[in-house]
């Protein structure tokens, strides 16, 4: 069937469905800030961090009259120019008071307006200096919270008994216990406890129990000290092109996005055991200046080998944090890695500059294969890395940028505006340039590529807003790839546009229809002469409603066709549909959501990624390929007011095959189906 003849079909069946409203808000926003992130970063990627984050604020609200732009920066969808907009807003005006006071300020939305709500205030809170250690104790909150999960079916790595095969040492149990004390937003201590499928527990490289312990203490307004975190920390300046730990966001449908946001320091306390800090760090305040020493020693997975001439080397350095099978159980912990360094920022009226320098030392030389496409990458055991970057907003104008260099090799620049063309009207535009021998092991900068080096790019945005009920917006994305990139063996370029129209019924429904076009390089299966890449193209189009019922009953609906081509390979088309129904009464001790999507995509180049509710601050993004049915269904039973408990089932059926999955994953069959269940307990 032709492209157009689906896309008409794709747009009949959605106007004939029911539409449906938000999710709760958190889900809203998680959604909205990691569905572009979520196809490079895989389906299993922890977005907890972020979704802790937002309900930390909905418990704890930030006071506009308190805040000096930090807290509202963690949120991640508060654009930077706002923030600057209501901090001139409050210095001129005297304090907010009541939060809808926010609608006189420029750069203000009524989508952004209604999501910010639930996260403001304008009361006063405590401070932790005005009280002792058994007001902590009594006062606090404790939150304990205990996961389970398993895939129903068997996976092929755990039926292999020959000991000289790859294979799963461990039980297909997932296990997370998370512990978190807070006093207000002031004092927070953190731990988390985490064992993955296929791993061992109390046994193996695990006999300590779990593979994976993670902790933090974290201060905040004590004095001089903005912050300070002793354990798990990460670290975000500029704008990402040097120093940017956890989860990061740049390109996606909030346009005003591809400025990075950086919160500076902060604990760790996401479950993804790559991409963080450990050791301490804190963020004196000097007047207009403000720094942050940090140190940090970890032990990394790597592969080690040792060479002729006896001395050790690491190929590389591992970034799923797995731990089931014989090989990545001996790269387990096997590279030590120290960071030190400082951060000094100054701040005078709206604008900032910032000046970074830190140290990286492995206790093993890292060595990548010898292959051409690795001729610029870092080899050695130590990097030094420094940066300067800034930010100014001046008349409905925010301009950014940061200049990075890693010393002895190469510099990596990127410079971006905002602006406020008319009040319906804003406009965002970002040029990158990242050396192709640049090189840090901390950057996440707004790329098109999968790390900050061997990229050129301009990208440019636009957000209209004729009414509160209408936006649309638009970006393109240029960029190129100077030197030879992992299956594309010759320097080669690419394309990224977006557009997106939505209408919204304020507090009732809204529609949206989305179009994303993107081309680049690749290099042909088959050899041809004189030929060594072929363009390839994917075009989605996604056309989703969601409508309210009443105050219990939500529908939410979503159809989204993909067509996938590559010279000389010929096309495919995917497409996917789901039908959700959430029930969240306002109150009542039973919530819960169910889905059911439909799907056919021919193969893994046709893939579609959507995502999912899960229980609390568990997020997926399931890649949907071949065909079949995909269905879940999430429960929420409250016992009191202190204990919760959830329970998820999901299930992939697939149509015409005899096993899912590959390698030690392979499950016989054509169904894969997965539970978990969750137990929260506050006091």
């Amino acid at each position: 069937m032709r492209f157009n003849s689906m896309l008409l079909l794709v747009v009949g069946f959605v106007f004939i469905s029911h539409h449906i409203q938000a999710q709760t808000e958190v889900d809203a926003v998680v959604e909205r800030m990691t569905e572009f992130v979520a196809e490079e970063l895989g389906e299993d990627f922890d977005f907890s961090a972020l979704s802790e984050r937002l309900y930390f604020y909905l418990q704890f609200p930030i006071d506009l009259n308190q805040t000096d732009g930090s807290e509202l920066r963690e949120l991640q969808f508060v654009p930077e120019l706002f923030i600057n907009n209501l901090l001139e807003h409050r210095r001129r005006s005297g304090q907010f008071i009541d939060v809808h006071e926010l609608q006189a300020i420029d750069g203000l939305d009524i989508e952004l307006l209604r999501l910010l709500l639930p996260y403001i205030t304008v009361s006063s809170s405590s401070s932790l200096s005005e009280v002792g250690v058994g007001e902590l104790l009594q006062v606090g909150t404790h939150d304990v919270m205990v996961r389970y999960g398993r895939t129903l079916q068997q996976r092929q790595g755990y039926t292999v008994t020959d000991t000289s095969r790859s294979r799963y040492l461990g039980t297909p149990d997932q296990v997370l216990i998370r512990y978190r004390y807070r006093y207000g937003q002031d004092l927070q201590i953190a731990l988390n406890m985490e064992k993955d499928a296929g791993e061992s527990f109390f046994g193996g490289a695990q006999r300590y129990g779990f593979d994976f312990y993670s902790g933090s203490i974290y201060i905040r307004n004590q004095g001089k000290f903005q912050n300070i975190v002793v354990g798990d920390y990460a670290l975000q300046f500029g704008q990402g092109v040097s120093m940017w730990g956890g989860l990061g966001f740049g390109k996606g449908a909030l346009v005003q996005g591809v400025a990075k946001q950086a919160t500076g320091l902060r604990p760790y306390t996401s479950s993804n055991e790559v991409s963080f800090l450990r050791g301490g760090a804190a963020t004196l305040s000097l007047g207009r200046l403000a720094v942050t020493p940090f140190f940090s020693w970890r032990h990394l997975d790597g592969s080690v080998s040792r060479k002729d001439e006896g001395q050790f080397v690491t190929g590389s350095i591992g970034q799923t944090g797995l731990h089931r099978t014989p090989t990545e159980v001996a790269n387990r912990h096997a590279v030590q890695q120290w960071v030190s360094g400082a951060n000094l920022l100054y701040q005078h009226a709206r604008l900032q500059v910032g000046v970074l320098s830190y140290y990286t030392h492995f206790d093993t030389a890292i060595e990548p294969q010898d292959v051409l496409r690795n001729r610029y990458v870092f080899r050695g055991n130590a990097l030094w890395n420094s940066s300067v970057y800034y930010n100014h907003s001046w008349r409905g104008v925010y301009l950014f940028g940061e200049v990075a260099h890693s010393h002895g090799s190469g510099v990596a620049f990127t410079q971006g505006l905002i602006a406020t063309l008319h009040n319906h009207l804003s406009v965002a535009l970002h040029y990158r340039n990242y050396q192709r021998n640049y090189h840090s092991f901390f950057s996440q900068a707004v790329a098109a590529g999968s790390g900050v080096a061997n990229e050129r790019g301009f990208y440019s945005g636009l957000v209209y807003h004729p009414s509160r009920q209408v936006e649309w917006i638009v970006y393109t994305d240029f960029f190129q790839f100077p030197w030879l990139r992992y299956r594309v063996d010759v320097p080669s370029q690419g394309t990224d546009i977006l557009t997106q129209f939505t209408y919204t019924w304020y507090k009732k429904a809204h529609i949206s229809v989305r179009y994303r076009y993107r081309k680049q390089q690749e290099n042909l299966e088959t050899a041809q002469p004189h030929r060594f890449v072929a363009d390839k193209y994917r075009q989605q189009v996604r056309i989703s409603g969601q409508y309210k019922l009443d105050d219990r009953w939500t529908m939410r609906n979503r159809v989204e066709l993909l067509h996938y081509q590559k010279e000389s390979e010929g096309s495919e088309l995917g497409l996917m549909g789901y039908h959700d129904v959430i029930y969240k009464p306002l109150s009542g001790k039973i919530s819960g959501n169910i889905r059911l999507a439909v799907f056919a995509t021919p193969s893994y180049n046709s893939r579609i990624y959507a995502y999912e509710n899960d229980v609390l601050y568990g997020y997926s993004f399931p890649m949907y390929h071949n065909n079949g049915i995909r269905t879940y269904a999430n429960a929420r039973y409250r016992i009191g007011r202190q204990v919760d408990i959830w329970l998820r089932y999901a299930t992939f059926i697939y149509r015409g095959v005899d096993e899912v999955g590959s390698g030690l994953d392979v499950i016989a069959g054509n169904r894969r189906s997965d539970v978990k269940l969750q137990l929260r307990w506050q006091f």
